[in-house]
């Protein structure tokens, strides 16, 4: 049963596949859903596509947020994805994931949606915006992982001109919002 609502960046088909071609040259199972998540099988409701998160509330608030999405506005902007990272996640695991260079656009963005309900762990002062590649409790497993993207990796730049609002887990897409320039 979906608890939350997460509302996330929407990359189209160039940005996903330029994910793609970097991720490609992992063997392992990724998944990118947080242990702890009230899920029996994780890589089954790994639905949402590779996405930077904005916010996420309770399931409860979906009718309060929809409304206020409709009145934000942004103009598309470009973000840079400039290394990979490990950093520690619920339940004793590890995430890894692709690290995203700070823009105004990007926290002017986050600022918006901030004020619609504030949600303390996606406070713009202090978020750390991130492309989740995978979770594991393993960290040696994350470590070969990581060595094989860095082998590969080369900074790149992606499009941001949608955002999606779903529930999760499985992903369950209920609004989308444009970008002014795709109204």
């Amino acid at each position: 049963m979906n608890e939350r609502i997460t509302l996330v960046s929407l990359l189209n088909y160039d940005d996903l596949e330029k994910i793609n071609s970097i991720i490609k040259v992992v063997n392992e199972q990724l998944c990118k859903v947080p242990f702890g998540k009230n899920v029996s099988d994780r890589i089954k409701v790994d639905t949402l596509p590779y996405h930077f998160t904005l916010s996420s509330w309770s399931i409860k608030k979906t009718d309060f947020i929809i409304e206020e999405l409709s009145k934000i506005n942004f103009n598309s902007f470009k973000v840079n994805i400039d290394d990979i990272g490990i950093m520690n996640g619920a339940e004793n695991s590890y995430v890894l994931y692709f690290k995203i260079k700070k823009s105004n656009e990007l926290k002017s963005l986050q600022q918006k949606i901030y004020h619609i309900l504030p949600n303390k762990w996606y406070n713009p002062d202090n978020f750390q915006f991130h492309i989740t590649i995978t979770i594991d409790k393993d960290y040696e497993k994350i470590i070969k992982i990581k060595n094989k993207l860095d082998k590969v990796f080369i900074p790149f730049v992606l499009e941001i001109g949608s955002i999606g609002l779903f529930e999760i887990y499985p992903a369950n897409l209920i609004k989308t919002v444009y970008s002014v320039e795709g109204k």
